[in-house]
């Protein structure tokens, strides 16, 4: 092979295509503007909806990227377009069977005192609160996407009561199942019993208000979207807050002391001006003399962490 073959060849091989750069930068992109409240944190569900995109993107910067400039600018334009195509195709309506069916759940109360609940959409919005002028231990409205059925476990023994609610999903793939502002869980508990509650949203939104309510311990586990946790205003409280990419927001009662724990990755901090904080511990100036306090591990991988009163 002649030198001006191998200079050639060395240049093709130093001349990456340029689709991988401009994914990260429109990524970190998105992320800057969460952070800045330009965009809402559900615009992470359409993105993760758009990963076969990526494996699209990286073919075409393979094929077309690393021949000429002239192809990398084209595998833009082709990924683009893709991803046009692909937004418009993924509205709701736009493809049948999207609609999403509902079904009701309900169980006394009697004589329980204390219940373990576990609640798992998987993905959608999940909206808890108290119960008001209720004999019930829950009352649910349940949203359920295409492919999907409800697992639901309930059990008691004396005073005491265990509640599984689960999705099962049939329908696999980026389209399948619905968006997750379709599927939106209801879900009302009774004042009157100490709970242990565990929640788990992989893709969407979890709004949790638990004032008004007897919360022993707490698990809440988001993968992408927002979770908004308000915590009760009397007992104390001992759990964890977990998030991967979004945002996370605690919200404390103001007469409420709290030591918080806080495992943060990429994600920005918000907490209030009275919490001191030594490494990643913060603590409330009267946590130390409380009798009713707070005590929780909070993580956030990437995106935003608000602590506030």
């Amino acid at each position: 092979m002649s030198e001006e073959g191998d200079v050639s060849e060395n240049s093709r091989n130093r001349r990456g295509g340029i689709v991988g750069p401009l994914i990260l930068i429109a990524l970190g992109a998105v992320l800057l503007l969460n952070n800045l409240g330009v965009l809402e944190w559900s615009v992470w569900e359409i993105l993760l909806r758009l990963w076969p995109v990526i494996l699209i993107a990286t073919g075409l910067d393979l094929i077309l990227g690393r021949r000429s400039l002239w192809g990398s600018f084209l595998a833009v334009l082709l990924t683009a377009a893709i991803v046009a195509l692909a937004l418009w195709l993924a509205q709701p309506g736009m493809t049948p069977g999207r609609a999403a069916r509902t079904t009701e759940v309900t169980y006394p109360l009697e004589d329980v005192e204390r219940a373990a609940l576990i609640i798992d959409p998987g993905i959608g919005s999940l909206e808890l609160g108290p119960l008001v002028d209720s004999s019930n231990l829950i009352e649910a409205t349940l949203a359920l996407g295409r492919g999907e059925t409800l697992d639901r476990t309930f059990s008691t023994e004396e005073d005491e009561a265990a509640l599984n609610l689960r999705t099962e999903s049939t329908s696999y793939g980026p389209f399948t199942t619905g968006w997750a502002s379709q599927r939106r869980w209801e879900v009302g508990l009774s004042p009157r019993v100490a709970l242990d509650l565990d929640t788990n949203v992989g893709l969407g939104i979890t709004d949790l208000d638990l004032r008004g309510l007897t919360v022993n311990n707490l698990s809440v586990e988001h993968g992408v979207g927002q979770a908004v946790v308000t915590l009760p205003r009397e007992g104390s409280v001992r759990g964890t807050i977990q998030g991967a990419i979004g945002q996370t927001v605690v919200v404390i009662p103001a007469d409420v002391e709290a030591r918080l724990v806080l495992d943060t990755g990429l994600t920005a901090r918000q907490l209030p001006d009275d919490y001191t904080c030594a490494d990643d511990v913060c603590t409330s100036q009267g946590y130390a003399e409380a009798d009713q306090r707070i005590d929780l591990e909070v993580g956030q991988a990437i995106g935003q962490l608000v602590i506030r009163r």
